[in-house]
């Protein structure tokens, strides 16, 4: 319920920003997307899926360059796993669901007034208790439909430290899109 009650202050706290930035013809533009992240590489053994939100800010310094903040929840779906034991047979270990955070900031180009590329670099905090946070860093290809809508297809990475032994990091990969309402 606080989730909710959060998301719902910052989705009006972020339209009434964008209400003002519309009247005084600020360089602002402020979107709400939905997310979702299918994991690849050994990210694909542990997780399915990765479904959520964001909100994203943008100030244009120009008609082709913008300054992107972004933050919102994605959460991954966990994969069940299969292990066989001698002499006990196959036992399934359920597979755990787990949420992030990210907090990003970046540019925009656009090559077209429908065509664009993007580059953010930022940090994503784990929502489980001691799961820390991971730097995070997020290239991708969009395509704006109108005024109000565009897709964006990205590649995201999360570079994680293992636990146990040693400091060794390791990076999740995900492909995803971005579909984005821009008020």
């Amino acid at each position: 319920m606080k989730k909710l009650i959060l998301s719902l202050a910052v989705i009006a706290a972020a339209l009434g920003v964008n209400a003002q930035a519309k009247e005084s013809g600020s360089p602002i533009k402020v979107s709400l997307g939905v997310e979702a992240a299918v994991p690849f590489g050994d990210f694909a053994n542990s997780s399915s899926f990765g479904i959520g939100g964001s909100l994203q800010g943008d100030y244009n310094v120009d008609e082709t360059l913008a300054i992107t903040l972004n933050a919102g929840y994605i959460n991954f779906m966990g994969k069940d796993q299969k292990f066989t034991v001698p002499g006990q047979g196959t036992i399934t270990i359920k597979g755990v669901d787990f949420g992030l955070i990210p907090v990003l900031a970046g540019i925009k180009y656009s090559f077209t007034p429908q065509v664009y590329a993007s580059a953010q670099l930022g940090v994503s905090f784990s929502t489980e208790k001691d799961g820390g946070s991971n730097f995070t860093y997020a290239p991708g290809i969009g395509y704006k439909f109108s005024e109000n809508f565009d897709i964006l297809a990205k590649y995201t990475g999360y570079s994680v430290k293992s636990v146990g032994s040693g400091s060794k990091s390791t990076s999740l990969n995900t492909g995803g899109i971005r579909l984005a309402y821009t008020f």
